[in-house]
């Protein structure tokens, strides 16, 4: 996956480079230190005059990507892509940062897990129209404990994880 990330970020600097500005990379650790921070600065500006004419020259390209873009429903049903989109932040993130990504990641992870228990209950309900004893059909979980519940969950193959 960071192999992945590495391609992207290195392809979208090379979009808004050119072959000037890499030899002026090239020269930079061969200067002499007080030389250093100035050339840094100048390499950096090449670098946005660069890419402000390349944008200028190409309105409304699309600069990378397969054409999937957020939206409001990047969250929402197949998670597979917004897991990948999670994973390939977290290298380049601070601790802080980092919580948070593992935090949605968890509510995402959580969330399908209580959509699939809500699925396995509208099966049983289906198997069994007269019901289980009750109004309610979470009734027939009151009396379970936490591992008890894991376990019908895993009996129906919920078990599966993700790492």
């Amino acid at each position: 996956m960071e192999e992945q990330t590495t391609k992207t970020i290195t392809a979208f600097d090379s979009l808004f480079t050119t072959n000037r500005i890499q030899l002026l990379k090239i020269l930079l650790p061969r200067l002499a230190p007080r030389q250093q921070s100035c050339f840094a600065v100048y390499i950096k500006l090449l670098e946005l005059q660069y890419t402000l004419s390349f944008l200028r020259s190409h309105p409304g390209m699309r600069l990378m990507g397969d054409g999937r873009q957020l939206s409001a429903d990047f969250f929402q049903g197949d998670n597979a892509e917004t897991m990948d989109l999670l994973d390939e932040m977290l290298p380049f993130s601070g601790p802080e940062e980092r919580s948070k990504i593992e935090n949605i990641r968890n509510m995402i992870a959580n969330f399908k897990r209580m959509q699939e228990m809500m699925e396995m209950i509208q099966m049983l309900q289906e198997l069994f129209p007269e019901g289980m004893g009750g109004d309610n059909p979470m009734d027939m979980f009151s009396g379970m404990s936490d591992a008890g519940l894991s376990s019908i969950f895993e009996m129906f193959g919920g078990g599966d994880k993700q790492e």
